[in-house]
């Protein structure tokens, strides 16, 4: 219980990070001060084209900074887990909210795929992330007590 805890901790942080430099990636070009990112390698391979895209928002926000808000969430709850003899209830809050990350960026790679003709390698890894917490946080709650 506790590896899941931790894993969901790591790969938060990590996503955290990545969703960071996404949101600045996002903002520079808002700014008018776009440059090319270390992850812009092509037409076909460029987060820049992706996250500056339209097709790049759910419901106006730009999914790079939904998730500057999801995984702090993330972290806190596997936190808690980490000081509660009973996590039940956490590693099924952290299932759902993981659930809905994933759905979210699956949604977001089809229109990658589809709309915008490009992929972001750091979109891609976002939803590995996201992955890796949906499958520790119900490997948790497998172990967990009530």
């Amino acid at each position: 219980m506790k590896i899941s805890a931790k894993t969901i901790i790591t790969v938060s942080a990590l996503g955290m990070l990545n969703a960071i430099y996404l949101s600045y990636l996002y903002l520079q070009s808002k700014w008018g001060e776009a440059e090319m990112g270390f992850c812009d390698i092509n037409s076909s391979l460029s987060c820049s084209s992706v996250v500056t895209s339209p097709y790049s928002q759910f419901l106006g926000v730009p999914v790079c900074t939904i998730a500057l808000f999801v995984y702090p969430i993330l972290i806190g709850l596997a936190w808690m887990t980490l000081k509660r003899p009973k996590t039940k209830n956490l590693f099924y809050a952290i299932s759902l909210l993981s659930a809905m990350g994933l759905m979210l960026n699956l949604v977001y790679i089809y229109n990658e795929v589809v709309y915008i003709k490009a992929l972001c390698a750091l979109c891609i890894l976002c939803t590995l992330f996201i992955l890796i917490d949906l499958v520790m946080s119900i490997w948790g709650y497998a172990k967990s007590e009530a």
